[in-house]
């Protein structure tokens, strides 16, 4: 997620369990370690797009980073404190910075990009797909509780536990949301004889009932939105699963293979022609505006000939990022929309969104 709500989340996860002995101490180096797992980006300065997919989120995200740093650093800080005469524990250094640490990636694996937790010895990605990396009410109730610990005095420890309480249940409210569209979406489809189908559902930006939903098949990907504020049928845009020897190429190259990877496979892949060959894309389907899979935020692209044979590499693009006013708009009343809105306004979003 976002660096604030990271920063935020480790400062309430530390005074929670060290506040008591380490006081407000506690909030504000907690709020640095865990905004810290993200110092990874500086891994990829020099490195090409491809090679940022693998490194971000790699090693310093693990589930052994926070134990294994985060004890060496909170060691230094008990000795530190000894040598000034201060009182503290050792286990309340290690509690701020080892939970600090373990609560980024944990708290990234809620959102869609996806988290290697066992990395080094696995680079698999989790993702629970619970929230999208900017949510602002995740962010409000993590910002007020480290605020009301300045005037908290004896109680602040029950305020941080309150309000690690109350967002984590928010997180695990975005995890049930998920499984709702999910099961939705599969019920329409069985309805409308649609079957052996696979079902996706991911959050979209700034709020938490609209779901993009993507269910795929042998033959077809479907692609739609669903609100679970007011669930009404999805309006699904299918996509015919194209073959193709330059498809075949393309995810054969580095580029290729790293993002399928990067994307848990959740990929729609498209070919036009060109005078000399084909253009083979590769998009990424957890993410997008609207419901055309070959218009996602981002993919690979490669040239081939006619023989489909690769012209230069294949690379890293990105589609439409911006995000405007009108669009956040339309999001919202999507997402919240009035009871004589609901169909209506669901079965539009895409072309709402599209251009």
């Amino acid at each position: 997620m976002d660096p604030i709500s990271q920063a935020l989340l480790g400062g309430v996860v530390a005074h929670a369990a060290a506040g008591r002995k380490l006081g407000l101490r506690a909030a504000g180096w907690g709020a640095l370690a865990g905004a810290f797992p993200d110092i990874d980006v500086a891994f990829g300065l020099f490195a090409d797009d491809i090679a940022q997919l693998q490194l971000h989120r790699g090693i310093t995200h693990s589930l052994f980073f926070g134990p294994v740093v985060g004890s060496a650093v909170g060691w230094l800080f008990w000795r530190r404190d000894r040598s000034r005469g201060e009182s503290s524990t050792l286990m309340s250094w290690l509690a701020v910075f080892v939970l600090a640490l373990l609560s980024h990636p944990l708290l990234d694996t809620c959102t869609p990009y996806g988290t290697q937790l066992l990395a080094p010895f696995s680079d698999v990605r989790f993702a629970w797909h619970s929230v999208p990396i900017i949510e602002p009410i995740y962010t409000a109730i993590l910002l007020l509780g480290i605020l009301l610990l300045r005037y908290a005095a004896r109680v602040g420890w029950l305020v941080s536990v309150l309000t690690l309480v109350l967002s984590s249940g928010y997180l695990l409210w975005g995890w049930v949301l998920n499984q709702q569209a999910i099961e939705l979406a599969e019920r329409q489809l069985v309805r409308d004889a649609v079957l052996d189908v696979q079902v996706y559902a991911f959050p979209t930006f700034f709020q938490m009932p609209l779901r993009r939903v993507v269910a795929i098949n042998e033959q077809h990907i479907y692609v739609g939105f669903i609100t679970l504020d007011q669930p009404c049928d999805i309006a699904w845009e299918v996509q015919a699963k194209m073959q193709h020897p330059a498809i075949d190429e393309l995810r054969n190259t580095r580029a290729g293979n790293v993002f399928y990877w990067f994307a848990n496979g959740l990929v729609a892949e498209q070919i036009r022609p060109t005078g000399h060959g084909f253009v083979a894309q590769m998009v990424d389907l957890r993410y997008g505006k609207n419901t055309d899979a070959s218009r996602g935020m981002w993919g690979v692209r490669g040239r081939f000939d006619t023989e489909g044979k690769a012209l230069g590499e294949a690379d890293l693009y990105y589609g439409d990022m911006s995000l405007k006013l009108n669009e956040v708009r339309t999001v919202w009343q999507t997402a919240y929309p009035s009871e004589a809105e609901t169909c209506s306004k669901i079965t539009a979003i895409a072309g709402n969104l599209k251009h």
